[in-house]
């Protein structure tokens, strides 16, 4: 019985810019290591060599470069450690979010905890009904500026 996994994730620190957000920070789990990964020692090694064991990854560059050596460290002859559409998602998760602050970084999960799924986030509309029972909007909207 497995006590913890070991899990690459990739990061943004967020983006906020005169008091507008344009990214409130993401963190994505990538790959959870384990033993049956084609080249599971080579790429511990290569864990290793990158030191992230001891701290998480920053620099843009290492990033991107880790990304795809992981793949090529992992991939099997008939078989992709992550399909094509994943790849091509964190390629524009790191092009996306490169103005954030990327982050690469290891931590170990416990598969005994069960965690909750993320709640999503809901915006509430409020509206007053009519005698007639149509729901009318609060404030009545009124254009200012438009093109006749």
């Amino acid at each position: 019985m497995k006590t913890e996994e070991l899990h690459i994730i990739i990061g943004c620190f967020g983006l906020r810019t005169d008091d507008f957000v344009s990214c409130g920070g993401v963190e994505n789990r990538i790959l959870e290591v384990e033993e049956s990964l084609y080249n599971y020692h080579d790429l511990m090694n290569y864990l290793d060599t990158c030191r992230l064991f001891d701290r998480p990854m920053f620099d843009y560059n290492s990033i991107r470069h880790f990304i795809f050596n992981v793949r090529d460290r992992s991939d099997q002859p008939m078989k992709r450690i992550w399909s094509e559409k994943k790849f091509e998602l964190l390629q524009k998760f790191t092009i996306d979010h490169r103005h954030c602050g990327l982050y690469v970084k290891l931590i170990l999960v416990d598969p005994q905890i069960v965690y909750p799924p993320e709640e999503e986030k809901s915006i509430l509309i409020p509206a007053t009904k009519a005698s007639s029972g149509e729901p009318t909007p609060l404030h009545s909207l009124k254009v200012i500026r438009g093109r006749q």
